[in-house]
């Protein structure tokens, strides 16, 4: 194959020429490129605009919605006496509490036996555990030592809530333990035997003792026994949910104890300071959006204005005494725009009408911060504002591409043509130098 390159002939720099032609020729795919590089950057600003709108709908959480507002913090004079924990539809208040006893799981021990000692073997010989309605049947026709009778308790399919475990009390004896999954009286394991095992078989004991390390009375002292306020109760569980509702109560101990539960305003102040920045931050990025990437866009304005309207449309039909964030001490700034809260306002209006804060913010359709919700929500929908927005955007990337991709095959076909045009011209200018150098040669 010839080798061939342009401007050989011609002595002519065409590689320059053809390339600057091309400069010019790819000016409308540059533009695509920057219409496409703009897009994108903008589809970016969006993703910070969403994210900012999420923020501020994820700070009204503790705001929209009037069990949101009631936080309630609680503690102890004595932990080691019972710990306290408060919910939602707890009551404000304190509590005298007593414990003079906590439960315990049920806990039988047999006699001290060899550990190659067996039990049964005879036809119908079984050990039988009862808990509650629940029961499950050892069988021991088959003669066990007290590993195998653990072991078989422990794997029974209908075990009906005891652990079985041995306990090795030296030379080689040991003794069979049995204790219930679940504390209190209820709970209690409940033995029966049949064949030729009998009580006398192994020999079954309580092991529970009290604080002072005396065996149990009587198997209702398995349940906790406590008193609130002069009120005398028992659980059989340690963990107190139903006397008070809305407090968890856990007995630690026995003694006596305070439990104090108050409004946590302090909290309630802190949601809303995050509300205020979520808000600001917002606008904040609104501006820097317009100043920047989304320059001009009326979607930005679209969502201000939206904002705005709620904070400045007053609810209508609520009870309380407020009717206005400004009234809490909430206020716009009037050199910035943005939101500032003032800590002592806002600290007087809960002391004063609480349930009109709490309405005022949280009221099913009028509240500040259930509106705010409800335009968060029409923003971040999958067919919100913002992503329908973003789709067009996304739309018209995919069409940038695909008129660049057209634009790059036409150019390359349009590059092969001008080569062509070139060589052509190359040979007929190398040609014509070729002639006037003979005809100079040959009239001088």
């Amino acid at each position: 194959m010839a080798i061939t390159a342009a401007g050989v002939g011609s002595g002519l720099d065409i590689e320059t020429i053809i390339s600057q032609l091309m400069t010019l020729e790819r000016q409308p795919l540059v533009a695509l490129q920057r219409r496409e590089a703009d897009t994108r950057s903008q589809i970016s600003a969006y993703g910070s605009l969403k994210s900012a709108v999420s923020s501020f709908q994820d700070a009204m959480k503790d705001l929209s919605s009037l069990d949101a507002f009631r936080i309630f913090q609680s503690d102890s004079s004595d932990e080691d006496v019972a710990k306290v924990s408060a919910a939602s539809d707890a009551a404000a208040g304190l509590y005298n509490v007593d414990v003079t006893r906590l439960a315990q799981n049920h806990k039988l021990g047999s006699d001290a036996f060899a550990e190659t000692d067996t039990f049964g073997g005879g036809a119908g010989d079984a050990l039988t555990l009862t808990v509650g309605s629940n029961s499950t049947s050892i069988d021991l026709s088959s003669a066990s030592t007290l590993s195998e009778i653990r072991d078989a308790v422990n794997s029974a399919s209908d075990n009906p809530g005891v652990t079985a475990t041995i306990l090795n009390v030296g030379g080689g004896n040991q003794r069979l333990i049995l204790t219930a999954d679940e504390s209190g009286y209820d709970s209690r394991v409940q033995l029966s035997y049949s064949g030729g095992v009998n009580a006398a078989t192994f020999n079954f004991t309580m092991t529970n003792r009290d604080s002072q390390g005396t065996p149990l009375a009587d198997l209702t002292e398995l349940d906790a026994a406590f008193s609130i306020d002069g009120f005398a109760l028992t659980s059989a569980s340690n963990n107190i949910t139903s006397a008070i509702d809305g407090l968890d109560i856990e007995l630690e101990g026995e003694g006596s104890t305070i439990l104090n539960v108050s409004r946590d305003n302090a909290a309630i102040e802190e949601s809303a300071k995050a509300f205020v920045d979520a808000y600001n931050n917002v606008f904040s990025t609104v501006d820097q959006l317009r100043a920047d990437e989304l320059s001009g866009d009326s979607t930005l304005r679209s969502i201000t204005g939206q904002m705005r309207g709620i904070l400045n449309v007053a609810p209508s039909g609520l009870t309380g005494s407020y009717s206005a964030l400004s009234e809490l001490g909430i206020k716009t700034d009037r050199d910035s725009g943005q939101l500032t809260i003032d800590s002592t306002e806002f600290a007087a209006a809960l002391d004063t009408d609480f349930a009109g804060v709490a309405q005022l913010f949280a009221n099913d359709d009028q509240g500040y911060a259930f509106r705010f919700d409800a335009l968060a929500n029409s923003m971040l929908d999958a067919d919100g504002l913002i992503d329908n927005r973003v789709d067009g955007m996304n739309t018209r990337v995919r069409q940038l591409e695909d008129d660049q991709s057209d634009l790059e095959r036409r150019l390359d076909l349009r590059e092969v043509a001008l080569r062509r045009e070139y060589a052509a011209l190359d040979q007929l200018v190398g040609s014509l130098q070729s002639t006037s150098n003979f005809l100079l040669q040959n009239f001088v």
